[in-house]
């Protein structure tokens, strides 16, 4: 938690009350609560209309707050990276802004550039701007989202997106409060919030102002989500000192949309040659070190198991790439280890459909802001993780829904991984239970459900 004197400053530097939002909506909006007014909000000042008088408002959201709004509508989704380079949040944009398609809605991604259509989706629409500083890809998304002319920004907030310092930006809050200007509603989806508080002075200072910035934000936006319960309730603390709403939570649906399981493994049969999966890049908190120890623990037990490690680890220079590439070079079992390398997400998708078992050594633990766990539990693949800090105690269950080793280390998981692997009732009750879980809250459907609730 930050010192006294610090949030001291907060208070004074954030004020004390949040300017209401005017929610441009009527009873005709798809998804939208009726009864409520339709104000349309005015501009103040020039910039990101135009030329005008200040007040003069803006003409497409003069029509779309009126009662004979149609119900379908534009959403601009704000995003810090897409496709072509391998981003979680930019692949969240591409299937979040596929399903509001889906449902008669204008959706148009907006990012930095390189940008391209996403191969998963490829008639959604994107638009590409200028890279560099962050405030210059901010003004260059502004004058694009203006000329697109949007009811509604979806603003995938990470704490140093576009090239952002760590020490913070104001590129996002200056981009929420421009379009929020213009009449547009902006809704913001904080993937990642902070960094966390650290003994070293130039972290800790990060940590502040990156907490400085979120609460800005904020203050700048219409709604805001978090993707895990665990993240709003560590917000709420903030959220009470500036007299803002808590945010929401909408959790992450899959990356990589579930598929039937090949028919070859039988579930709740007898495994003798096991297929073992793990599903990510060589990010900071997924250990690859630990699904390597349990591996050849497990490769003793059970010598023609196998472990595909599925997808692009990242660039072959990167050190923590090469820290993995030559641990499994000297691993016991290297000749029953597989690298697929980069592959579209429909082969990873056919990739998964092969496993018996898969492992989520996440530090933070089983949780709902990962892309890939709920591409496992939606396969019905068994999975094994670790209870931690992220971890929602009212959504996972040992023994229900997936298994949870003892700690992360190799040895645990191994453990827990041969339970799974020598008891076909157990693996078969887990698989399901998985499923079930995917279905009730995961699916981009209860995503899209969940945005569109309240708006």
């Amino acid at each position: 938690m930050a010192p006294a004197h610090l949030r001291s400053r907060a208070r004074l530097f954030l004020g004390s009350t949040r300017p209401r939002a005017v929610l441009a909506c009527s009873s005709g909006l798809a998804g939208g609560r009726a009864g409520r007014s339709s104000v349309p909000r005015a501009h103040v000042g020039g910039g990101l209309l135009g030329p005008g008088a200040p007040g003069e408002e803006w003409p497409y959201n003069r029509a779309i707050s009126s009662t004979s709004m149609p119900a379908p509508r534009r959403f601009a989704i704000v995003a810090p990276n897409f496709y072509p380079r391998v981003c979680g949040v930019g692949d969240h944009s591409a299937r979040l802004g596929g399903e509001l398609r889906r449902r008669g809605h204008d959706v148009r991604i907006f990012s930095r550039a390189p940008v391209e259509p996403h191969p998963e989706v490829p008639t959604l629409d994107v638009h590409a701007v200028g890279d560099g500083w962050s405030m210059v890809v901010a003004q260059n998304i502004v004058e694009a989202v203006r000329v697109f002319r949007p009811t509604d920004v979806i603003l995938q907030y990470t704490a140093q997106m576009w090239n952002a310092w760590r020490f913070g930006s104001p590129a996002t809050i200056w981009l929420a409060t421009r379009l929020r200007r213009a009449g547009t509603r902006v809704t913001v989806i904080a993937h990642e919030l902070h960094v966390p508080w650290s003994v070293r002075p130039d972290l800790s200072l990060a940590a502040m102002l990156q907490r400085l910035q979120l609460a800005a934000l904020l203050r700048s936006c219409d709604r805001a989500f978090v993707t895990t319960s665990t993240r709003a309730a560590a917000a709420a603390s903030l959220c009470r000192l500036l007299q803002v709403d808590v945010p929401g939570v909408l959790r992450i649906g899959p990356n990589v949309l579930p598929t039937e399981r090949d028919p070859s493994r039988a579930i709740d049969g007898q495994l003798m040659s096991p297929r073992i999966g793990f599903f990510s890049t060589a990010a900071i908190g997924k250990r690859f070190d630990v699904v390597l120890d349990a591996f050849a623990r497990i490769a003793l037990e059970i010598p023609a198991a196998t472990l595909v490690l599925i997808g692009d680890l990242g660039p072959p220079d990167q050190p923590r790439v090469r820290e993995i590439v030559a641990e499994i070079a000297r691993h016991p079992a290297k000749d029953r280890i597989r690298m697929t390398g980069r592959l579209s997400l429909a082969e990873i998708s056919r990739q998964l459909s092969t496993l018996d078992l898969y492992l989520f050594p996440m530090e933070t633990g089983a949780n709902t802001r990962s892309g890939t766990l709920p591409a496992a539990l939606g396969s019905g693949i068994p999975t094994v993780a670790v209870f931690g800090r992220e971890t929602d105690s009212m959504l996972f269950r040992h023994h229900d829904n997936l298994v949870f080793a003892n700690g992360m280390t190799g040895s645990a998981f191994a453990e827990a991984s041969l339970q799974l692997l020598r008891d076909p009732v157990l693996r078969q009750r887990v698989g399901q239970g998985g499923r079930r879980l995917y279905e009730a809250h995961l699916t981009w459907e209860r995503a899209a459900d969940q945005l569109l609730a309240d708006s």
